[in-house]
């Protein structure tokens, strides 16, 4: 048998005497490779279905937006300086050639009155084209056109109708916004996600033409703050990126004081407040994980005092320090890739739990997995070498007179 077969043999065979010790050694381990193999494979399961919702929407679409206005949770809030973004740069880009459609989303203040007080969402004036740009489709009713005499219709984002009406059909019903009275005309879709923004909900908004945002403006302080770019999908998003860019620069006099989108950006924007979690969670696991650490420093250490006299024995044959210390960390290593293969498996059946009983589909990868078990056993090699550096120095008569 090979000197390194023995030491493996000999640190499997330790395992073995001890169980219980060297399972509850592996404990903090399991738990630590367990928990950032499922932490990391639940974080890019959500983010891949939030992109994939979020590409449902905007797959086509380029996203222009003002430097000047800024988004919150409970709607937007304007800056104190005005919307660089105009009706202009809506008609210039609808105009150019690989452009299929140019959308603005203006922003205004106020509380719609229903059957009730309505505090929950924004008003949003934008054009015919909306539901045709962001692929959304109408629970009831239709969406406004040009075509229609009357500029005060509006139709309802998901959530807005029961905030308003306490109903899901509101057809014909009526509110009061700004002291002007609006008739719905439709309910959309609930969105699955939130296409465009990661704040501005567009299941609690409001939305009214143009038109009728135009002559109320004065009075509410609304602003362009988006401009949704439909593009024909057989071009080159990044070429299209790019006529965009120019034709604003056009525009702004040269002032790049706007913001161009590609999905893949506005999807990314929409999974940042995940990440922050998936961080914050994987920072939990790595501390288990050091503790886990220590803990096999604190029973090696013990088994260094415990075996003193196997260590002189050893010495006084012959045995040099690094072939002692090779045995101790061999023994470290082994008992913490034992526990990073036991967290694997732990790992792939909370997946197969988390897939049977709840809408989550966990992605794990097998680059997961093998960062998993190499991270366990580093973590073997650091907590495992000063125990095996203890037992590596210890002099033969010294090791000798332990019993």
């Amino acid at each position: 048998m090979s000197r390194r077969n023995w030491y493996i043999h000999s640190a499997v065979s330790t395992i073995k005497a001890n169980r219980w010790v060297s399972f509850l050694t592996m404990f903090g381990i399991i738990v630590g490779v367990a928990s950032v193999i499922e932490i990391i494979g639940i974080s890019q399961g959500v983010k891949n279905e939030i992109t994939n919702q979020v590409y449902t929407y905007s797959k086509d679409v380029i996203t222009v937006e003002s430097k000047a206005v800024s988004l919150s949770s409970f709607g937007v809030v304007q800056s104190p300086a005005v919307s660089t973004l105009t009706k202009q740069d809506v008609n210039s880009l609808a105009k150019l050639k690989d452009v299929k459609a140019s959308v603005p989303l203006y922003v205004l203040s106020g509380i719609a009155d229903g059957d009730k007080a309505y505090h929950g969402g924004i008003v949003l004036g934008t054009t015919p084209d909306l539901p045709r740009v962001i692929n959304q489709s109408l629970a009831v009713g239709s969406f406004f056109d040009s075509s229609e005499s009357n500029p005060f219709v509006a139709v309802l984002g998901y959530n807005a109708s029961a905030g308003l009406f306490n109903q899901k059909v509101p057809l014909g019903f009526s509110f009061v916004w700004n002291n002007q009275q609006f008739i719905v005309d439709g309910v959309l879709n609930k969105f699955s996600a939130t296409p465009f923004s990661n704040n501005t909900l567009y299941n609690d908004a409001i939305f009214i033409p143009m038109t009728a945002a135009d002559q109320l403006s004065l009075s509410s302080g609304g602003s362009i703050f988006q401009i949704l770019v439909k593009v024909d999908r057989t071009n080159d998003l990044n070429t299209v990126d790019r006529e965009v860019v120019a034709a604003l620069l056009s525009d702004h006099s040269g002032q790049r004081n706007f913001e161009v989108l590609l999905p893949s950006q506005v999807a990314q924007s929409n999974t940042s407040v995940l990440n922050l979690l998936s961080a914050l969670s994987i920072g939990i696991a790595i501390i288990a994980l050091f503790v886990g650490g220590v803990g096999i420093m604190n029973v090696m250490l013990m088994s260094v005092t415990e075996r003193m006299h196997e260590i002189g024995i050893r010495k006084a044959i012959g045995a040099t320090n690094r072939q002692v210390m090779s045995q101790f960390l061999i023994e470290a290593i082994t008992v913490s890739a034992a526990g990073g293969f036991i967290g694997v498996i732990v790992a792939l059946l909370a997946d197969l739990v988390i897939r049977s009983t709840t809408s989550l589909a966990p992605s794990l990868s097998w680059q997961i997995i093998v960062i998993g078990l190499l991270v366990s056993m580093v973590i073997g090699v650091i907590f495992g070498s000063i125990p095996a550096y203890r037992a590596a120095a210890k002099e033969p008569i010294d090791a000798l007179r332990n019993e």
